[in-house]
């Protein structure tokens, strides 16, 4: 690696693949590798992802319609026993109080 001095670098092409090897330092190399036909596969596949990211978001964006239930007739039965039970049960003990005074 020291036979390479600081600041240089090499380049090799064979056929559509360049390499270029760069010492930036004492003991860093930069490599870089391209090639026509990747660099076209990376595009396309870029290109495809983002187009399936934007109809992923777009079906995301509408949600489904809320749904909201209503209690069942016997639900609605239990919830007025129970609003029943409390008032009798109320005014038993408002009676009681008043005839103890």
């Amino acid at each position: 690696m020291t036979s390479i001095p600081v600041g240089t670098g090499f380049s090799k092409r064979s056929g559509q693949a360049t390499v270029n090897v760069n010492r930036i330092s004492e003991d860093s190399l930069e490599v870089t590798a391209t090639c026509d036909s990747l660099a076209r596969q990376v595009i396309m596949l870029t290109e495809e992802l983002t187009r399936i990211r934007n109809e992923t978001s777009s079906a995301v964006e509408t949600l489904p319609p809320e749904v909201i239930r209503e209690p069942t007739g016997w639900q609605w039965f239990q919830i007025w026993t129970g609003r029943l039970a409390v008032a009798v049960l109320l005014l038993i003990l408002i009676k009681r109080r008043l005839n103890r005074a």
